[in-house]
């Protein structure tokens, strides 16, 4: 009794088989991708210059500004863990103040990545500070590095 002669279709388990497997490696591979999409949005690391944070504006989102800190406007208060300094790029100057521990490497000429909220008075309020590591050091480690034997 075959198809032929009007007895059961065997194709039949096999295309349902066939549908589930295309079914599932369609889910798979729409996982992979919304993975992808979602890790690249959240490690990527951009931020705004001194102009375009004045641009926007003052307002309650968390912005990332990057800048050269500025020697003479750096007020460090210990008892408070009160910072207070200015950053400046090709654009212009802000001020910060940023309530935490000073980095060690926090000096005059120091590439600065600070995040946090632009107030109405122009003062950004750091939640949080970092140090880009100068090149002197990657430098540095190159050129002392000895080659694997």
């Amino acid at each position: 009794m075959g198809e032929m002669d009007g007895g059961p279709d065997k194709t039949l388990p096999r295309r349902k088989s066939y549908n589930k497997f295309v079914v599932g490696g369609f889910a798979v591979v729409l996982a992979i991708g919304w993975l992808i999409f979602s890790s690249i949005g959240g490690s990527s690391s951009y931020y705004l210059t001194v102009a375009e944070l004045r641009t926007a504006g003052p307002s309650d989102r968390v912005w990332r500004v990057s800048g050269t800190i500025v020697g003479e406007s750096i007020d460090w208060n210990p008892h408070d863990l009160a910072l207070k300094f200015e950053i400046a790029d090709a654009s212009g100057q802000l001020a910060v103040v940023y309530h935490g521990a000073m980095p060690d490497m926090f000096r005059d000429g120091a590439e600065a990545v600070v995040e946090g909220k632009y107030g109405p008075d122009g003062v950004f309020r750091a939640s949080s500070l970092l140090l880009k590591c100068p090149a002197k050091y990657e430098d540095a480690a190159t050129a002392t590095a000895q080659p694997r034997r």
